[in-house]
């Protein structure tokens, strides 16, 4: 079984989340979709951090982590993953995971550079699905 978690600031008046899901599953059906909460804060890294800290370790070991929060992707704010505890988390390089990992060193960190192989109208979320689920598929960070 693979787990997608989604922790986002998108709350749950709109589309967002339902169209998350949906890309997510169009992706890889197999999926299964955990909600941790899409009640973050808007662009609120702190929060976000502590609530994944709090949460990630009820998930079994290999399950990946999207962080929907402040991921607009440019120069200063690029787009990373992190293996840390034996799971997966996908987000903008924000400071969402330096706080996470203050005590465990993380056992891998890589940029996701994937952005100009995707068509030109892939929004920064395509980008996070499309890395979820190549991991959540048992691919590796190193693709």
């Amino acid at each position: 079984m693979s787990i997608i978690t989604l922790t986002t600031d998108y709350g749950l008046k709109d589309h967002f989340v339902g169209a998350l899901k949906g890309k997510i599953l169009s992706e890889y059906p197999e999926a299964s979709i955990i909600d941790i909460s899409h009640h973050i804060d808007a662009f609120n890294t702190v929060e976000a951090s502590y609530i994944i800290g709090a949460a990630y370790s009820s998930f079994p070991k290999g399950t990946v982590h999207l962080i929907g929060v402040d991921m607009e992707w440019n120069k200063e704010n690029q787009h990373i993953v992190m293996q840390w505890n034996d799971h997966y988390f996908i987000a903008a390089d924000n400071g969402i995971l330096s706080m996470l990992s203050q005590k465990i060193v993380p056992q891998k960190i890589v940029a996701i550079n994937i952005h100009d192989r995707l068509p030109n109208d892939a929004t920064d979320l395509d980008v996070f699905v499309k890395v979820a689920c190549h991991i959540a598929k048992g691919g590796l960070l190193n693709v």
